[in-house]
């Protein structure tokens, strides 16, 4: 594990910072490979309940691949994979909801971050964009998560234009799930922990898969994907839990 990326248990919740804050946060291969497998231990581990994802300092979140060391190689590995289309692929499969701190700037791939969380709290001086095009590149990856959850003719504008726009217009557009007052993003997101915390871990990792499933589904498709979903997981100990104590009136004990 690098040291660019800290790794920090807090409770049931596992804190990843990205840890380069000379260089905005931004992406290199030790970061990314430190990320997937932080992401993929956390997702066997049965003791957590959440992983918070957030950039050291207060300027930035990320702005993306580390265009200065080892670019190509940000860009394609050996085998043909892209490194960070990994990171994506490892949020969005992480069995645990991923929440993205966003403390700062978020640029090009840090946006892709972004997307691919399950939650997204930002500071409201947060500053956002995707500026590919004017170092000859283009938000290929980032489009790719965003083409699902916003509306195309903003996406052609964001990406054809390279500008940048505030927090208050991520959340606007589907991209970031709230934008606050900096002194309450801490507040905002341990609520959140919090709410998380009182749901069925099973309930919350059934449907974080499920959602995804549905997602490229056609409509008839989803309603019979969701039929047998919800019969799978009506059976489960944590539903009966959950029934049992509607009836008698208490907080379940889920299993942790």
């Amino acid at each position: 594990m690098t040291d660019e990326l800290l790794v920090e248990r807090r409770g049931k919740v596992l804190w990843l910072t990205l840890n380069r804050p000379n260089v905005h946060n931004a992406l290199n291969a030790a970061v990314v490979e430190a990320l997937v497998d932080a992401l993929e231990a956390a997702s066997i581990d049965e003791a957590l309940r959440a992983v918070v994802l957030t950039g050291a300092g207060a300027r930035s979140f990320c702005s993306g691949a580390d265009l200065k060391e080892s670019a190509g190689a940000m860009f394609s590995s050996k085998d043909g994979a892209n490194p960070i289309a990994e990171v994506l692929r490892a949020i969005e499969t992480c069995s645990r909801p991923v929440i993205a701190r966003i403390n700062g700037s978020v640029l090009a791939g840090g946006i892709g971050l972004v997307a691919a969380c399950d939650l997204a709290y930002a500071a409201e001086h947060a500053k956002f964009g995707l500026p590919e095009v004017r170092v000859g590149l283009f938000p290929m990856m980032v489009a790719a998560k965003l083409l699902p959850v916003m509306d195309f003719r903003r996406l052609q504008e964001m990406a054809y234009l390279g500008e940048g726009f505030t927090a208050a217009a991520a959340e606007a557009c589907g991209l970031i799930t709230r934008c606050v007052p900096s002194a309450e993003l801490d507040t905002v997101l341990s609520a959140a922990l919090a709410a998380l915390d009182q749901g069925s871990p099973a309930a919350i990792q059934a449907g974080k898969q499920a959602l995804r499933e549905m997602r490229d589904m056609d409509g008839r498709d989803r309603l019979a994907f969701a039929e047998r979903a919800i019969a799978d997981l009506s059976d489960t100990a944590e539903a009966r839990e959950g029934r049992a104590a509607f009836a008698e009136k208490r907080k379940p004990r889920w299993v942790d």
